[in-house]
Formats: structure tokens, C-alpha cells, sequence
């Protein structure tokens, strides 16, 4: 049995201005970094665990993330 939501492409959209509310019909906002992971998450994460477990210490930290959502891509 295949599961269709694992066959489905996202794109991650990031929102310029942090303070706006912009986000798709689910409310899946999160943040993305720089080295393109993104994560659910309410307030901007401390660091990246991508770049922390890749031993990319210098960019786990604060300072690369931008407020984002998911949305389906067409």
C-alpha cells in the first residue's frame, strides 16, 4: 500500500517580513537555514541541527534562519 501525502513535492516559501502572518491553509510555519533545512518550530530555533550534526558548528547558530511555510507545489 502506498501512502499518497509521501508522493506529494513541497516548496518552502519564505516570508519576508517575520512579524506578518503569511502561511499556507494548514498554518505550517516554520523557519528555514541557510543550508536549506527547514523546521515546525514557534520561535526561531538556537541552532541547526543539520549543520550541528554535519559538524558545521560555525553556522548552526542563530543569525542564518528565516521565518517560512510549506506549500504544496504545483
Amino acid at each position: 500500500m502506498t501512502n499518497l501525502a509521501m508522493n506529494k513535492r513541497i516548496r518552502v516559501v519564505t516570508i519576508d517580513d517575520p512579524a506578518l502572518t503569511e502561511h499556507d491553509t494548514a498554518g505550517l510555519t516554520g523557519w528555514v537555514h541557510d543550508c536549506g533545512a527547514f523546521v515546525f518550530w514557534l520561535a526561531q530555533p538556537e541552532r541547526c541541527g543539520v549543520c550541528w550534526s554535519a559538524g558545521h558548528t560555525r553556522w548552526a547558530f542563530n543569525g542564518q534562519w528565516k521565518k517560512a511555510y510549506i506549500r504544496e507545489a504545483s
